[in-house]
């Protein structure tokens, strides 16, 4: 194979696999109207947003609550997202997927302790 053509073929390959490439989005973002979540995910039936503030998705069945903190599928971007109201301070939150697979937002670098020997995200309402 020509050298040109080993560009022409790498060039290719690259140019249709680009839609797979996951971009990151920005999450949380904090407005005036409440914290907005954003995460992707093509494979989960279900997302939660769980945090400190919805007693870490735990709903009560008894009262009628269930998946507490569930998010909206955006199908047109490919992505979940969730509006909270909160009120200033410091949350810790994660995401739940399918009720099962605990997950920190890839978007948010802020990392601490959750106090139970794992990990979640910190979130700072000014």
């Amino acid at each position: 194979m020509t050298r040109i053509s080993s560009i022409l073929l790498v060039l290719i390959l690259f140019l249709s696999c680009a839609g797979y490439i996951d971009k990151s989005i920005e999450s949380p973002v904090i407005e005036d109207n409440g914290v907005t979540f954003y995460v992707r995910n093509n494979s989960a039936k279900v997302v939660q947003v769980a945090g400190d503030w919805n007693n870490w998705a735990r709903g009560d069945a008894g009262e009628g609550e269930m998946l507490v903190g569930l998010m909206t599928r955006n199908d047109s971007a490919l992505y979940w997202e969730r509006t909270v109201e909160l009120e200033s301070g410091r949350y810790k939150y994660r995401f739940l997927f399918n009720e099962s697979i605990w997950i920190l937002d890839p978007n948010n670098p802020r990392i601490i302790d959750d106090g139970k020997g794992g990990k979640a995200n910190l979130l700072i309402v000014p």
